[in-house]
């Protein structure tokens, strides 16, 4: 049973004849209790809710039958305790006080000087320059402790453009060229508003321009009554309601203040919602700009001082106006999936919710992408993931291809709570699902060897896949495992000659940098050895991969995500949509307008090779195969199987200049010796089919979608998650998408004495130890000493 709490404020309690207390006055507010709210965000609702503060907010409430002792809710325990009382109703009483200050010393009420001291006669006094009498104008000096009343007025008072802080000297609003704009925004007693609420928000903004925090004394329905905060401080204001209308007047006014205004931090009544609202414009014109950027640029306008939680949230409230609701956007999925495979036929787009209905994964692989990768593109793929900085975080893991100009073709993406094996292996699931009635491949993944995908992947694809281990992971778990003191530059050398063993197409090669290696470490030689090259090294590996080693080729498409991920989650995946189909649509415009066999990088590498084959030597020939010489070195072509002993041509799927040599000698051209995948007729194929829209419409609140077993509509909550403390770390991706030794190997400090790294001299605990055993030495030698 949901319960809501009815929330009083404003008022005050009487004491009956038998004891119990009865709430008079003020205002109520409903405000929903969920099961796993804590009490600090109980308060930040009621603060909105009441436009207040949670600083000094008390939360009391009677037990149930006893409304003659007040409960004082403190900690999360007393609110936890509160909401089980009254589980089974539907609704709870709750009072808001706030706190009353201490009171002070005599010594400190009485100001070491004061402004009425001086004689009346003398301008100290704020001046309301225009009552009308007739035709004059007659200047009415008014002390600092006068109310000027509009009920012994006869006629209305004009705007009162006097400085409020007389006793300031200082202006420390000098800067905040924004909030100018509001100081006028409050005139004077008569001024009238069409609302409490409008009421409400032009005294926040006048506060904020002139620097001066406030508290209420009467909120209510009907009037407000509102102080300094500062205590001695006379400068008061009182509006309500004029009979019979909605119109809201300014009745009395003390409009001086005797406090020093304008050094006070005017952030107070600054809260999320109101920030939000004023920012919403820059969010709009600049989405990602930065909380801090937002904070210092509150302070430099309005002199509104917010830390960076404060800003953050500010901006998610107004990224919330502005885009929709990110719990919503959880709700929207089911109703989202339908319509993807309603509007792009043969697509997938499903999703799982944990027990409790709270949001789990979400697969999505469009028809056109699928149809694009089984018939246009090479049988490769990269397997990776990204994460989301977004409210509810997550990961996105994401398949991408190459097509035959070498361009990021993406072909199924998740979004997923965290990355864990199961949600890896549900993921290729779900891929293989959507390959399902397509011709049967044998796919090289180019992946981690972690993340349970070792395991995963021939479980699920069969044998007959190749899983190629990505060299920018392996060569970060490398480095990790060394235990051994290494300098920055031994690991990067150690780094780039894994490099090369990877890429080295003969085993004369591999050996020849697993060697170095070992010169340098016989530990990180044994790690090499161990680590299945027949998963990574050229030399080794059964699968064709064109000579992409690292699995973060989607580096496109992962910059597509991250210009996204703050939306809510259907907004971000429609981006993500929006952004593949006008790719399809670009690539397959771009193409009509090639006049050559093969795609344009394609075309460029093969004339590469065509002008080194120049230069190639034919010795003999011994049937289909034949022994050429280039430079320095002798290879052996098979121009029957397209192999040659440099191993380029099966690598790379473009005959070497060896090949091209003993081709065109015998009068064939190369181009028909290329791999099918780069010939413009195959590179169009991936693009023939369009993603087509999807309707951005809202719900319809007559629209149910079943879960499938008769329980009624699905209900999608978000996750559960919580945002860690500091920065989200982000995976670094290298231009183009090629990752080296250098884009992860950072330079460690290394200790001057045990050439440690990870610490400097000072920190060197070898070094503290070797201190402590001297110590210790000294003091055994000083006990011998004694005792002799």
């Amino acid at each position: 049973m949901k319960t809501i709490a009815i929330c009083h404020y404003g008022g005050e309690f009487e004491t009956n004849e038998d004891g119990s207390m009865s709430y008079i006055g003020g205002e109520a507010y409903a405000v929903d209790l969920d099961e796993n709210m804590q009490l600090s965000g109980f308060k930040q609702e009621i603060a909105e809710t009441i436009d207040s503060t949670v600083d000094g907010m008390l939360v009391k409430y009677f037990l149930p039958g006893n409304r003659k002792n007040l409960i004082t809710v403190s900690k999360d325990k007393d609110f936890h305790r509160m909401v089980n009382y009254y589980k089974e109703s539907d609704q709870l009483e709750v009072f808001i006080m706030k706190e009353t200050p201490p009171a002070k010393t005599p010594k400190k009420k009485q100001p070491a000087r004061r402004p009425q001291k001086q004689p009346v006669e003398t301008n100290t006094g704020a001046l309301v320059p225009s009552v009308d009498l007739g035709q004059t104008q007659i200047n009415v000096p008014v002390p600092l402790n006068e109310i000027i009343d509009i009920e012994t007025t006869t006629n209305d008072i004009t705007p009162i453009p006097i400085n409020p802080f007389p006793m300031s000297t200082s202006d420390n609003n000098e800067h905040h060229i924004a909030a100018k704009q509001w100081e006028n925004l409050i005139t004077g007693v008569g001024q009238r508003f069409h609302s409490l609420a409008e009421f409400r928000e032009a005294l926040r903004k006048y506060s904020i321009a002139h620097g001066f925090n406030y508290v209420y004394k009467k909120n209510e329905n009907q009037r407000v009554t509102v102080k300094c905060k500062i205590d001695s401080c006379p400068w008061r204001i009182h509006a309500s309601r004029l009979s019979t209308t909605q119109l809201v007047c300014i009745k009395t006014m003390r409009p001086v203040h005797s406090c020093q205004g304008g050094t006070i931090k005017p952030a107070f009544r600054a809260t999320r919602s109101w920030v939000g609202n004023l920012i919403k414009e820059k969010v709009r014109d600049s989405p990602k700009i930065k909380p801090k950027d937002i904070a210092n640029d509150l302070k430099r306008d309005y002199g509104i001082e917010l830390n960076y939680s404060q800003a953050r949230r500010a901006k998610e409230y107004a990224r919330e106006q502005l885009l929709g609701s990110y719990k919503d956007a959880y709700n929207d999925l089911p109703f989202f999936c339908e319509k993807i495979m309603e509007t792009n036929p043969g697509s997938l787009a499903t999703f799982t919710t944990k027990e409790n209905s709270s949001f789990h994964r979400l697969f999505i692989s469009f028809h056109a992408c699928i149809s694009g990768f089984v018939h246009g593109c090479r049988p490769l793929l990269f397997l990776d993931s990204t994460p989301l900085n977004s409210r509810y975080q997550g990961m996105l893991l994401a398949a991408t291809a190459a097509d035959g100009d070498d361009g990021v073709f993406p072909v199924a993406f998740a979004v997923v709570d965290e990355e864990t094996d199961d949600n890896w292996r549900w993921f290729l699931t779900e891929l293989k699902l959507a390959m399902a009635g397509q011709a049967q491949m044998h796919i090289t993944f180019v992946a981690d060897f972690q993340k349970g995908l070792r395991e995963s992947l021939p479980e699920i694809f069969g044998v007959e896949c190749y899983h190629a281990y990505c060299l920018g992971y392996l060569a970060e778990k490398l480095n990790k495992d060394l235990k051994g003191h290494f300098s920055h530059d031994a690991r990067r050398l150690m780094v780039e000659d894994l490099y090369a063993a990877a890429h080295a197409p003969k085993l004369e090669g591999f050996e020849k940098c697993t060697l170095d290696i070992k010169a340098i470490s016989l530990e990180a030689y044994n790690w090499v050895l161990t680590s299945e090259p027949e998963h990574w090294a050229n030399a080794f590996f059964g699968g064709l991969r064109y000579n992409h080693m690292t699995s973060n080729f989607g580096h496109v498409f992962y910059s597509w995500v991250s210009e996204a991920n703050e939306l809510p989650i259907t907004q971000m995946i429609d981006e993500l949509r929006g952004k593949m189909m006008q790719l399809i649509y670009t690539r397959r415009v771009e193409s009509t307008h090639w006049m050559t066999r093969l795609t344009p990088s394609m075309e460029e590498k093969l004339k590469s090779e065509i002008l080194k084959a120049h230069a190639v030597q034919m010795l003999r020939s011994h049937g289909s195969k034949f022994e050429v010489r280039f430079g320095d070195v002798i290879e052996v072509v098979d121009i029957e199987n397209w192999d040659c002993g440099c191993k380029w041509w099966m690598l790379m799927g473009l005959p070497c200049c060896h090949a091209i040599a003993v081709l065109e000698s015998y009068g064939r051209s190369a181009y028909d010796h290329c791999s099918r995948y780069f010939h413009v007729e195959t590179y169009q194929l991936a693009y023939v089919d369009s993603i087509h829209p999807v309707p951005s419409g809202e719900r319809l609140l007559d629209v149910e979608l079943d879960d499938g077993n008769g329980n009624g509509t699905v209900v999608v909550t978000p996750p559960l998650t919580v945002r860690t403390p500091g920065r989200m770390k982000m995976r670094k991706v290298a231009p183009g998408g090629r990752v080296g030794p250098a884009d992860f190997l950072k330079r460690q400090l290394q200790c001057g004495k045990c050439k440690g790294l990870g610490h400097n001299k000072r920190s060197c605990k070898e070094d503290l130890e070797g201190q402590l055993q001297l110590q210790a030495s000294g003091l055994q030698s000083l006990d011998f000493g004694q005792n002799l």
